[in-house]
């Protein structure tokens, strides 16, 4: 599997925990107001598009995104992205209910409680001082239930926080399991064995005529462990 679709497929996942935020919790009731116009995103010097637009499904939520290279600095594009969302009219959650990014990069959503949007950008800095950014916009009132059937592995029967996200040529699972690494481990070998699949050289990987599958995770808090599993078309 190339690092690009990796990449990819967990900054699918990324949008798709925004996704799933009620887009009315926590808003402030400021009474019947007239709607205003649909937000747009702020103008900025594109260096060059990283991704084409594409539409993948988080949770059961259409999320359209795209990426972009951009001249931008990272400290400039947070107070510019923040701007930009309450001039629009979005409302801002507070910078402890915004979900969090590691190495450096930030995240910022902001919710169109109307139209039941959810707006999110995560921006990745470069060491040029450039910025790359990932736009994404679930929309809500567009939402499904998600269906288990259908599932590319099977799931720990303790698997909870299941987050499901279909993409073109990718789907993600993501889930909680109390296990320690050695059992998920352990637990994923014994399946995916009895479903065809082999393991490849590198930890965590399986193939399949015309698949892979990649197995990441980590610790999270109170005894569980965050899994990841990353399901990718490949040509046969």
């Amino acid at each position: 599997m190339r690092a690009g679709r990796v990449a990819g497929a967990v900054l699918s996942l990324l949008l798709g925990l925004s996704a799933q935020a009620a887009p009315d919790a926590g808003v402030p009731d400021a009474g019947v107001q007239q709607a205003a116009p649909r937000f747009a995103w702020p103008r900025l010097q594109v260096i060059a598009h990283v991704e084409s637009s594409d539409i993948v499904e988080a949770g059961g939520i259409p999320v359209a995104l795209r990426a972009a290279h951009v001249k931008e600095n990272i400290r400039d594009l947070v107070q510019r992205f923040a701007d930009a969302f309450r001039d629009g009219g979005l409302y801002v959650p507070p910078g402890k209910e915004q979900a969090q990014y590691a190495n450096n990069a930030a995240m910022l959503t902001a919710l169109d409680p109307k139209r039941r949007i959810t707006y999110t950008v995560v921006m990745m800095p470069r060491p040029d001082g450039t910025t790359t950014l990932y736009l994404g916009e679930a929309n809500h009132a567009l939402a499904r239930p998600q269906e288990a059937a259908g599932d590319f592995a099977p799931l720990p029967p303790q698997a909870n926080g299941v987050l499901r996200v279909n993409a073109e040529g990718s789907r993600t699972l993501t889930f909680q399991v109390p296990l320690t690494g050695q059992q998920v481990e352990a637990f994923y070998d014994d399946a995916l064995a009895k479903a065809g699949w082999k393991r490849g050289d590198e930890p965590g990987l399986y193939s399949r005529p015309g698949a892979e599958l990649r197995l990441t995770h980590q610790p999270s808090k109170e005894g569980q462990r965050d899994v990841v599993l990353i399901h990718q078309q490949r040509a046969r």
